[in-house]
């Protein structure tokens, strides 16, 4: 169907390459064949399940930068046979003849077990990928498609000093000298200027790239970015909203509502969990009744004021809204004796799903602002409202409301739109193109952990965390 291969405002060509490490040409080809089988009509959650855990090629951050190097160099050996030697002389060649630095702060460790473990590793640190910038003389372009395909970040954050001079320099072709050369030009010169524009920002917003065109044009950024307050809480924004209508959606399911009879029919073997999970929630300090009033105008619309989503900011107190929507998101997870879910570690899909569960302490955190919101929170909080909140004639409809909705969120947010090639993001599409999606993120969670023997979770004590 149409509506199966829709991804929204993101266009993916498939057609580009038939070459076989095009991993999102076999990811857009095998999703399509799981949602479109019989297996997937009958048994969404076991089909999806077997195809995360038996199927699911899972594309690290060394697999995209051998990629990325392969692609480069044009040449005629197949990837597969294209040795991790060859990877590690190149890099370490390409460092050398741009006169790129090993590290951004001194490290003891030698130069080639450094390039090594950055062909081994399954993610990645920012910095990392600025570093590899200057050593492949990447262009903006290409450090770009690194911060958001492949460790899925924002794009260049233009109110940061320190990534404005790297983009700069990237787009230009200037080496890590020039680099150095203009923050400290920054932190000498223009940080002490006192003359801001203060329309400055208006007159360029959405074209900055475009407008710093030399050296001139960016220390006359640099000087608007030292003196004037630029709205730095534009994820915070999205993600509170998201946040509030998650919170909704996990209020329904716990007070009663018929999704959550729903929910309870699809868990496997007619378990209890959301009874259990009730009791837990209703056993906690606060309403879950006066936070549902909170959050909704009285014509039962919702609302997202700032002062309702912080009311616990000034102390460590949990937000009741963040362990509503663990309980719900997670109602299959095992818990420990003291109502703790299990690790993640614990689970057959951990190395799919690697630190995509969205805890209730990360969600505290993220209301205390103590931590900045990724693209997995806001694509899971809205997978939450979608799957409760949004009753569509059609599941390929509610799959399509979201995709535009979510799509529109992280491109506000300079983050990549919704990218099947990663496990978490298929996964949630999957559940959403089936009947009752949320009952099937449960059972695919809980299958996750029932290939378990029982004495796994005992010898885990009382120790189970929410990563």
């Amino acid at each position: 169907m149409m509506s199966e291969q829709y991804l929204g405002n993101l266009v993916f060509d498939v057609t580009r390459t038939l070459k076989d490490y095009e991993y999102t040409k076999r990811s857009v080809i095998n999703f399509n064949r799981i949602i479109s089988s019989r297996e997937f009509e009958d048994m969404p959650s076991e089909t999806i399940f077997n195809y995360l855990h038996d199927q699911m090629e899972i594309v690290s951050f060394g697999d995209y930068l051998k990629r990325y190097i392969y692609e480069g160099g044009k040449m005629d050996e197949p990837f597969s046979e294209v040795g991790e030697e060859y990877y590690v002389s190149f890099i370490a060649d390409s460092f050398a003849m741009n006169r790129a630095p090993h590290a951004f702060r001194p490290v003891k460790t030698r130069w080639s077990n450094i390039i090594k473990r950055w062909l081994r590793s399954s993610s990645a640190k920012r910095s990392t990928v600025f570093l590899l910038g200057f050593g492949l003389n990447m262009s903006d372009a290409d450090v770009s498609m690194f911060l958001m395909k492949v460790i899925k970040e924002q794009d260049f954050r233009f109110d940061d000093p320190r990534e404005t001079i790297f983009w700069f320099c990237y787009h230009h072709g200037y080496p890590y000298s020039t680099a150095l050369m203009l923050l400290d030009e920054y932190e000498t010169s223009v940080a002490d200027t006192e003359n801001a524009n203060a329309g400055f920002w208006e007159s360029v917003n959405g074209t900055l790239p475009v407008y710093l065109s030399n050296p001139e044009k960016l220390k006359e950024y640099l000087i608007y970015l030292k003196n004037c307050e630029k709205d730095r809480d534009r994820i915070y924004h999205e993600f509170e909203s998201v946040f509030t209508r998650a919170t909704a959606a996990a209020i329904r399911i716990l007070n009663g509502d018929n999704s959550s009879d729903k929910l309870c029919d699809k868990t496997r073997g007619g378990s209890d969990s959301i009874a259990k999970v009730n009791n837990y929630i209703r056993g906690m300090d606060g309403s879950i009744n006066e936070l549902f009033d909170d959050i909704h105008e009285p014509d039962g619309s919702i609302h997202n004021s700032h002062d309702d989503i912080h009311k616990s900011d000034s102390s460590n107190q949990e937000h009741t809204g963040a362990s509503a929507i663990e309980s719900v998101l997670y109602s299959g997870i095992p818990r420990t004796a003291s109502k703790n879910i299990f690790s993640a570690s614990a689970s057959t899909l951990s190395d799919h799903f690697n630190k995509k569960r969205l805890s209730r302490q990360r969600l505290n955190r993220l209301l205390r602002r103590e931590a900045e919101p990724d693209r997995f929170d806001i694509i899971t909080l809205l997978f939450l409202y979608y799957a409760v909140m949004v009753e569509p004639e059609w599941p390929t409809s509610r799959y399509m409301m979201f995709i535009d909705e979510v799509n529109d969120i992280l491109l506000k947010c300079r983050m990549l739109g919704i990218y099947p090639v990663n496990p978490y993001e298929s996964f949630v599409l999957m559940c959403l193109l089936a009947e009752e999606p949320l009952a099937v993120y449960n059972d695919v969670w809980e299958l996750s952990y029932s290939t378990h023997e029982p004495n796994v979770f005992d010898n885990q004590g009382n120790t189970g965390t929410n990563i």
